[in-house]
Protein backbone atom coordinates (compact mmCIF):
# COMPACT_ATOMS: atom_id res chain seq x y z
CA UNK A 1 0.00 0.00 0.00
CA UNK A 2 1.20 3.14 -0.62
CA UNK A 3 0.01 6.87 -2.03
CA UNK A 4 0.46 8.55 -5.04
CA UNK A 5 0.60 12.48 -5.92
CA UNK A 6 -1.21 14.19 -8.88
CA UNK A 7 -0.97 17.67 -9.15
CA UNK A 8 -1.34 18.16 -4.96
CA UNK A 9 -4.08 15.46 -5.02
CA UNK A 10 -2.46 12.35 -2.84
CA UNK A 11 -4.35 9.07 -4.59
CA UNK A 12 -4.18 5.73 -1.63
CA UNK A 13 -3.25 2.29 -3.82
CA UNK A 14 -3.30 -1.25 -2.12
CA UNK A 15 -1.48 -4.08 -4.22
CA UNK A 16 -1.66 -7.47 -3.91
CA UNK A 17 -0.08 -10.55 -5.99
CA UNK A 18 2.35 -11.01 -8.91
CA UNK A 19 1.69 -11.60 -12.57
CA UNK A 20 0.17 -9.55 -15.09
CA UNK A 21 -0.97 -6.17 -14.15
CA UNK A 22 -4.74 -5.48 -13.08
CA UNK A 23 -5.99 -2.27 -11.64
CA UNK A 24 -9.13 -2.14 -10.34
CA UNK A 25 -11.71 1.09 -10.64
CA UNK A 26 -14.34 1.29 -8.06
CA UNK A 27 -17.62 3.01 -8.36
CA UNK A 28 -18.91 6.35 -6.36
CA UNK A 29 -17.86 6.22 -3.05
CA UNK A 30 -16.60 2.56 -2.71
CA UNK A 31 -12.98 2.55 -1.43
CA UNK A 32 -10.94 -0.43 -1.58
CA UNK A 33 -12.13 -2.37 1.05
CA UNK A 34 -15.36 -2.91 -0.55
CA UNK A 35 -13.86 -4.79 -3.42
CA UNK A 36 -13.89 -7.33 -0.32
CA UNK A 37 -12.63 -11.33 -0.82
CA UNK A 38 -12.75 -10.55 -4.76
CA UNK A 39 -9.50 -8.76 -5.20
CA UNK A 40 -7.85 -11.63 -3.36
CA UNK A 41 -9.25 -14.35 -5.55
CA UNK A 42 -7.75 -11.92 -8.24
CA UNK A 43 -4.37 -11.81 -6.80
CA UNK A 44 -4.00 -15.39 -7.32
CA UNK A 45 -3.65 -14.64 -11.04
CA UNK A 46 -2.84 -11.01 -11.23
CA UNK A 47 -0.42 -8.17 -9.64
CA UNK A 48 -4.03 -6.26 -8.81
CA UNK A 49 -3.23 -2.11 -7.73
CA UNK A 50 -6.64 -0.69 -6.52
CA UNK A 51 -6.99 2.74 -5.36
CA UNK A 52 -9.32 5.08 -4.06
CA UNK A 53 -11.05 7.83 -6.42
CA UNK A 54 -10.51 10.95 -5.52
CA UNK A 55 -13.17 11.97 -2.75
CA UNK A 56 -13.35 8.33 -1.21
CA UNK A 57 -11.50 6.41 1.65
CA UNK A 58 -8.39 7.29 2.17
CA UNK A 59 -7.45 9.32 -0.75
CA UNK A 60 -7.44 13.28 -0.67
CA UNK A 61 -11.03 14.68 -0.79
CA UNK A 62 -11.05 17.82 -2.24
CA UNK A 63 -13.93 20.30 -2.57
CA UNK A 64 -13.40 20.87 -6.03
CA UNK A 65 -11.80 18.81 -9.19
CA UNK A 66 -14.45 16.00 -9.70
CA UNK A 67 -14.75 15.63 -13.45
CA UNK A 68 -14.17 12.69 -15.93
CA UNK A 69 -10.46 14.28 -16.91
CA UNK A 70 -9.38 14.32 -13.17
CA UNK A 71 -10.66 10.84 -12.73
CA UNK A 72 -8.67 9.49 -15.93
CA UNK A 73 -5.71 11.51 -15.11
CA UNK A 74 -5.74 10.19 -11.35
CA UNK A 75 -5.40 6.57 -12.76
CA UNK A 76 -3.30 7.09 -15.33
CA UNK A 77 -0.61 8.79 -12.87
CA UNK A 78 -1.15 5.67 -10.53
CA UNK A 79 -0.09 3.05 -13.49
CA UNK A 80 2.70 5.58 -14.60
CA UNK A 81 3.93 6.11 -10.99
CA UNK A 82 4.49 2.17 -10.34
CA UNK A 83 5.47 1.64 -13.71
CA UNK A 84 2.64 -0.75 -14.79
CA UNK A 85 3.04 -1.95 -18.08
CA UNK A 86 0.36 -1.87 -20.01
CA UNK A 87 -2.39 -3.12 -17.31
CA UNK A 88 -5.54 -5.02 -17.77
CA UNK A 89 -8.25 -2.63 -16.49
CA UNK A 90 -11.54 -3.25 -14.44
CA UNK A 91 -13.97 -1.02 -13.88
CA UNK A 92 -17.29 -0.94 -11.92
CA UNK A 93 -20.38 1.42 -12.18
CA UNK A 94 -18.67 4.45 -12.20
CA UNK A 95 -15.23 3.38 -12.20
CA UNK A 96 -16.63 1.26 -15.72
CA UNK A 97 -17.23 5.39 -16.95
CA UNK A 98 -13.87 5.86 -15.89
CA UNK A 99 -12.35 3.11 -17.72
CA UNK A 100 -14.04 3.80 -20.97
CA UNK A 101 -13.06 6.68 -20.93
CA UNK A 102 -9.40 5.86 -20.43
CA UNK A 103 -9.72 3.15 -23.40
CA UNK A 104 -10.24 5.72 -25.71
CA UNK A 105 -8.25 7.90 -24.38
CA UNK A 106 -4.91 5.88 -23.82
CA UNK A 107 -6.01 2.88 -25.14
CA UNK A 108 -2.83 1.38 -27.07
CA UNK A 109 -1.58 1.68 -23.36
CA UNK A 110 -3.73 -0.67 -21.86
CA UNK A 111 -4.25 -4.20 -22.04
CA UNK A 112 -7.70 -5.55 -21.73
CA UNK A 113 -10.68 -4.24 -20.80
CA UNK A 114 -13.49 -5.46 -18.27
CA UNK A 115 -16.31 -3.50 -17.44
CA UNK A 116 -18.67 -4.30 -14.62
CA UNK A 117 -22.25 -3.20 -14.35
CA UNK A 118 -21.82 0.06 -16.09
CA UNK A 119 -22.95 1.87 -19.43
CA UNK A 120 -21.93 3.95 -21.76
CA UNK A 121 -24.51 6.75 -20.39
CA UNK A 122 -26.46 8.72 -22.37
CA UNK A 123 -30.37 9.41 -23.19
CA UNK A 124 -30.20 5.36 -24.13
CA UNK A 125 -29.49 4.84 -20.62
CA UNK A 126 -32.01 2.44 -18.67
CA UNK A 127 -32.81 3.91 -15.08
CA UNK A 128 -33.24 1.92 -12.03
CA UNK A 129 -36.83 1.48 -11.05
CA UNK A 130 -38.73 4.17 -9.02
CA UNK A 131 -38.50 2.51 -5.82
CA UNK A 132 -34.57 2.67 -6.37
CA UNK A 133 -34.86 6.40 -7.51
CA UNK A 134 -37.43 6.45 -4.72
CA UNK A 135 -35.37 5.52 -2.00
CA UNK A 136 -32.38 7.60 -3.41
CA UNK A 137 -33.94 10.86 -2.91
CA UNK A 138 -35.37 9.85 0.50
CA UNK A 139 -31.84 8.83 1.96
CA UNK A 140 -31.10 6.34 4.34
CA UNK A 141 -33.27 5.41 7.54
CA UNK A 142 -31.70 4.00 10.90
CA UNK A 143 -30.78 5.30 14.10
CA UNK A 144 -26.99 4.51 13.89
CA UNK A 145 -24.54 5.65 11.39
CA UNK A 146 -23.38 1.33 10.67
CA UNK A 147 -27.84 0.60 10.54
CA UNK A 148 -28.10 4.07 7.77
CA UNK A 149 -25.11 2.92 5.74
CA UNK A 150 -26.50 -0.97 5.40
CA UNK A 151 -29.80 0.45 4.35
CA UNK A 152 -28.17 2.65 1.77
CA UNK A 153 -26.86 -0.42 0.13
CA UNK A 154 -30.55 -2.50 0.14
CA UNK A 155 -30.21 -2.58 -3.35
CA UNK A 156 -26.64 -2.91 -3.85
CA UNK A 157 -28.03 -6.56 -3.49
CA UNK A 158 -30.55 -9.18 -3.74
CA UNK A 159 -32.83 -9.53 -0.98
CA UNK A 160 -31.69 -13.33 -0.31
CA UNK A 161 -27.98 -12.31 0.04
CA UNK A 162 -28.88 -9.12 2.38
CA UNK A 163 -30.84 -11.87 4.48
CA UNK A 164 -28.39 -14.66 4.44
CA UNK A 165 -25.44 -12.34 4.73
CA UNK A 166 -26.06 -9.30 6.61
CA UNK A 167 -22.70 -9.78 8.49
CA UNK A 168 -21.19 -9.29 5.11
CA UNK A 169 -23.04 -6.52 4.21
CA UNK A 170 -22.26 -4.74 7.96
CA UNK A 171 -18.59 -5.11 7.58
CA UNK A 172 -18.62 -3.72 4.12
CA UNK A 173 -20.23 -0.64 5.94
CA UNK A 174 -18.19 -0.96 8.63
CA UNK A 175 -14.99 -0.54 6.29
CA UNK A 176 -16.47 2.67 4.74
CA UNK A 177 -17.28 4.39 8.36
CA UNK A 178 -13.26 4.04 8.66
CA UNK A 179 -12.77 6.88 6.40
CA UNK A 180 -16.17 8.20 5.62
CA UNK A 181 -17.10 10.45 2.45
CA UNK A 182 -18.12 13.77 2.66
CA UNK A 183 -21.60 14.86 1.01
CA UNK A 184 -19.74 17.29 -1.51
CA UNK A 185 -17.24 14.75 -2.81
CA UNK A 186 -20.20 12.00 -3.01
CA UNK A 187 -22.41 14.86 -5.19
CA UNK A 188 -18.97 15.42 -7.24
CA UNK A 189 -18.76 11.95 -8.08
CA UNK A 190 -22.52 11.81 -8.45
CA UNK A 191 -22.06 14.43 -10.80
CA UNK A 192 -19.91 13.64 -13.07
CA UNK A 193 -21.98 9.90 -13.84
CA UNK A 194 -25.20 11.71 -14.24
CA UNK A 195 -23.59 13.60 -17.14
CA UNK A 196 -21.74 11.08 -18.70
CA UNK A 197 -22.48 10.07 -22.44
CA UNK A 198 -19.77 7.53 -24.30
CA UNK A 199 -22.29 6.11 -26.70
CA UNK A 200 -19.85 7.47 -30.01
CA UNK A 201 -16.69 6.99 -28.21
CA UNK A 202 -16.66 3.70 -27.24
CA UNK A 203 -17.27 2.29 -31.09
CA UNK A 204 -13.18 3.55 -30.54
CA UNK A 205 -12.11 0.91 -28.14
CA UNK A 206 -9.95 -1.92 -29.41
CA UNK A 207 -9.08 -3.23 -26.42
CA UNK A 208 -10.20 -6.74 -26.03
CA UNK A 209 -13.44 -6.21 -23.75
CA UNK A 210 -15.46 -8.28 -21.22
CA UNK A 211 -18.72 -6.57 -20.15
CA UNK A 212 -19.99 -8.05 -16.71
CA UNK A 213 -23.91 -7.72 -15.88
CA UNK A 214 -25.44 -9.21 -12.90
CA UNK A 215 -28.74 -9.94 -13.79
CA UNK A 216 -31.00 -8.80 -10.76
CA UNK A 217 -28.93 -5.43 -10.75
CA UNK A 218 -31.62 -2.58 -9.47
CA UNK A 219 -28.65 -0.14 -9.77
CA UNK A 220 -27.64 -0.22 -12.86
CA UNK A 221 -30.02 -2.47 -14.82
CA UNK A 222 -28.24 -5.03 -16.93
CA UNK A 223 -29.60 -4.15 -20.17
CA UNK A 224 -27.38 -1.23 -20.15
CA UNK A 225 -24.58 -3.31 -20.29
CA UNK A 226 -26.47 -5.55 -23.02
CA UNK A 227 -26.31 -2.15 -25.01
CA UNK A 228 -22.65 -1.23 -24.10
CA UNK A 229 -21.13 -4.77 -24.90
CA UNK A 230 -22.96 -4.36 -28.47
CA UNK A 231 -21.21 -0.68 -28.95
CA UNK A 232 -17.54 -2.10 -28.73
CA UNK A 233 -16.58 -3.72 -31.83
CA UNK A 234 -15.50 -7.20 -30.54
CA UNK A 235 -16.50 -6.87 -27.06
CA UNK A 236 -17.49 -10.15 -25.19
CA UNK A 237 -20.79 -10.44 -23.01
CA UNK A 238 -20.61 -12.32 -19.40
CA UNK A 239 -23.66 -13.14 -17.42
CA UNK A 240 -23.83 -13.83 -13.48
CA UNK A 241 -27.01 -15.02 -12.34
CA UNK A 242 -28.46 -14.28 -8.93
CA UNK A 243 -26.48 -11.76 -8.03
CA UNK A 244 -27.04 -7.91 -7.43
CA UNK A 245 -24.81 -4.72 -8.82
CA UNK A 246 -22.06 -5.83 -6.25
CA UNK A 247 -21.99 -8.92 -7.84
CA UNK A 248 -18.02 -9.17 -6.65
CA UNK A 249 -19.34 -9.46 -3.25
CA UNK A 250 -22.61 -11.65 -3.66
CA UNK A 251 -20.41 -14.20 -6.30
CA UNK A 252 -16.64 -13.77 -5.71
CA UNK A 253 -15.46 -16.53 -6.96
CA UNK A 254 -17.73 -16.59 -10.09
CA UNK A 255 -16.69 -13.00 -10.77
CA UNK A 256 -12.98 -14.20 -10.27
CA UNK A 257 -12.89 -16.93 -12.02
CA UNK A 258 -14.91 -15.05 -14.96
CA UNK A 259 -12.62 -11.78 -14.90
CA UNK A 260 -9.48 -14.36 -14.81
CA UNK A 261 -10.37 -16.36 -17.93
CA UNK A 262 -11.17 -13.47 -20.06
CA UNK A 263 -7.58 -11.87 -19.10
CA UNK A 264 -6.06 -14.58 -19.23
CA UNK A 265 -7.52 -15.64 -22.63
CA UNK A 266 -9.00 -18.91 -21.81
CA UNK A 267 -12.53 -18.04 -23.02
Amino acid sequence: MGEVAREGTRLWYEEQGSGDPLVLIGGIGHPVCMWGEALGLLARSFRVVAFDNRGTGRSDKPQTGYSMDAFVEDTLAVIQALGLNRPHVLGFSLGGFIAQALACRHGDELSRLVLVNTAFGGPKYAPPGMDVINALLQGPHGDTPLERGVDALRYDFTDAFLREHHDVVERIVACTLEQPQPAYAYQGQAAVGGSFNMEAEVQSIRNPTLVIVADQDRIVPPENGMELQKAIPGARLGTIAGAGHMVFIERPEEFSRTVTQFLKGEC
